[in-house]
């Protein structure tokens, strides 16, 4: 019987295809890397349809790719061309809500906007937005990824809120990880360990997460500099302090070029850091003043923004509008963290590597995690031009592992940057072969992602 068969045996033909039109739709996500058409996409609605799914695909030796929005950036959710794209989309539901608690469990399809906006009705939010695709991203794909956003470097990332988890390993066996205990020290830590695995160790079905209170005050502004190294001092300079930021996104001049040839926003090409901060009237103030001061310092003028104009929605089109800054070309991309002291050093690097090699370069991201996102463009049918960005694209990488950083720091490895895995985690890659093996003994699960078995 082929897989197709025994999945209908599991779920009715309606969620079950290999419509030519649907099988497209998954077989790519917002990477550059190139799509791969599997052999079936089937939706699943529960835990035990996931467990029945899994057993039928252990049986045959079928490859799983999970898929939530397939808005991941380095090609984890890309299929393989003998196996099957289990989608969770419809799995949307809010399972149990617990506001005294401030904790909600939910399906891993529901999206991270939507959440949002149900729990703001009882002044809560889940705080590590996942930037620019929060309207797409599924809470499952930010916890596959381990993804963070703009107020992580206050509230932390992704893993910080997990508690508990409901898991299918790579028989079908279905697994509770974790509990709804806030701090626990029973046993190993296996819900850290699934958190950011890309799916390669077991499907989530299941996920409760802590939440925050909405904060009292909120007080935004931005600054404009001569040159990017200066911005980045400026944020290397604060967090020395211990500034108690909400959000610090860091734009360099060719990101604002962009934005402004694709939203026509008429803003200053230069330089800019966008603040946020959270808290009573008088801690806004102070903070504001201080920011102010230390930018000031380094050179750095209030940048004014016209009437309506709001950072964060500015900042939600930065990967568009680089996308889409110069027809025919195509982004290379990376998304480096590293001890935050080290940000000047790596934004004067980046544009050194841009300048030297004629190749545009835009820096932006969460820079108070010291984590910065090095975007290139280049044209993939030029092939001098593209191998020299792949090899500056790597060069980036390399330089982060020197400086005691990561290759990913909120996007995960997924295929685009699995081949310098081993360089920043070394023998550490053969330890985890052995965890994926106890979790995915036939190496069904998302297999070729991270690092091959």
């Amino acid at each position: 019987m082929d897989i197709m068969s025994k999945l209908l045996q599991i779920v009715p033909p309606g969620r079950c295809s290999t419509h030519p039109d649907q099988l497209e739709v998954v077989s790519k996500d917002e990477s550059t890397l190139p799509q791969v058409v599997p052999l079936v996409v089937v939706w699943a609605k529960n835990t035990e349809e996931i467990s029945k799914i899994v057993k039928a695909c252990c049986e045959s030796r079928t490859p799983i790719t999970t898929r939530g929005a397939g808005s991941a950036l380095e090609g984890s959710t890309i299929p393989l061309s003998n196996g099957i794209v289990l989608d969770l989309s419809r799995m949307t539901n809010i399972i149990n809500y617990w506001p005294d608690d401030l904790q909600v469990q939910v399906e891993p399809g529901i999206i991270y906007d939507n959440l949002n906006n149900y729990l703001k009705r009882d002044g809560l939010f889940f705080p590590p937005s996942p930037g620019g695709s929060s309207d797409v991203a599924t809470i499952g794909g930010m916890v596959s990824t381990n993804a963070s956003g703009i107020y992580s470097v206050k509230y932390g990332g992704t893993q910080e809120y997990v508690l508990e988890l409901e898991i299918i390993t790579g028989i079908g066996e279905i697994i509770k990880l974790g509990n709804r205990a806030i701090k626990r020290s029973s046993g190993y830590n296996l819900v850290d360990l699934v958190v950011g695995a890309e799916g390669t160790l077991a499907i989530i079905s299941s996920i409760t997460i802590k939440l925050a209170g909405l904060p009292e005050g909120r007080l935004q502004n931005a600054f404009k500099f001569d040159s990017e190294v200066n911005a980045a001092k400026a944020v290397s300079e604060m967090c020395r302090y211990g500034f108690d930021f909400a959000a610090v996104e860091f734009l360099d001049r060719q990101v604002m070029h962009a934005l402004n040839l694709l939203k026509e926003y008429g803003l200053e090409e230069t330089p800019s850091l966008f603040l946020e901060f959270h808290g009573p009237k008088p801690v806004l103030e102070s903070n504001a003043e201080l920011a102010e001061s230390i930018c000031t310092e380094l050179g750095g003028t209030k940048l004014e923004l016209a009437d309506g104009q709001r950072p964060w929605e500015m900042r939600h089109y930065v990967t568009e509008a680089i996308k889409h800054r110069q027809p025919g070309y195509t982004i290379i991309r990376n998304d480096i963290a590293f001890p935050i002291s080290c940000l000047p050093e790596m934004v004067g690097y980046c544009h050194r590597l841009g300048e030297e090699h004629g190749i545009m370069m835009h820096t932006f991201g969460h820079v108070g995690l010291g984590l910065l996102h090095a975007l290139l463009l280049a044209r993939k049918e030029n092939e001098t031009e593209w191998k020299k960005v792949l090899e500056i694209n790597n060069m980036i990488i390399r330089k982060t592992i020197e400086l005691g950083g990561t290759i990913s720091g909120e996007h995960g490895i997924g295929l685009g940057h699995k081949d310098l895995f081993a360089l920043e985690h070394g023998p550490a890659v053969e330890l985890m072969r052995k965890i994926k093996k106890q979790f995915d003994p036939y190496n069904i699960l998302n297999p070729g992602k991270i690092f091959d078995m």
